[in-house]
């Protein structure tokens, strides 16, 4: 098991069964790490949320509104969680259960957000 691999096991043990799944993606879209706790597509979460990512930085600097941390879209059934990683070359996206505590996930992202970064091989 890689370092990365460890690294998304210890946030689905710290979450537990809310995560439906965690992605660790680049830029293009690319998912180089992954755990689906759920029957889900997660290369095609890691393409459309790559989208979103570069939506979000484009909008946050034509109006001159900072660096994006995170991303959250809810669902009917489910929400998920993109944060950005690093230099923003990375993000995370994290698949959870409709009533996950929103702020927990969002603090563990941002304290595992270096270890994540760190690991990811570049």
């Amino acid at each position: 098991m890689s370092k990365l691999d460890q690294i998304i096991q210890d946030i689905h043990n710290e979450l537990g069964a809310d995560v439906h799944y965690i992605e660790i993606v680049g830029s293009d879209g690319l998912s180089i790490a992954d755990a689906h706790y759920v029957n889900v597509d997660t290369s095609a979460i890691s393409a459309r949320f790559s989208l979103v990512a570069r939506l979000a930085s484009k909008v946050a600097d034509k109006l001159d509104l900072g660096e994006v941390e995170d991303n959250l879209i809810t669902l009917n059934n489910a929400a998920s969680l993109m944060h950005m990683l690093g230099d923003g070359s990375y993000f995370a996206i994290i698949g959870l259960a409709k009533d996950a505590p929103l702020g927990v996930v969002r603090m563990m992202l941002k304290d595992y957000s270096e270890q994540l970064w760190d690991a990811i091989p570049r």
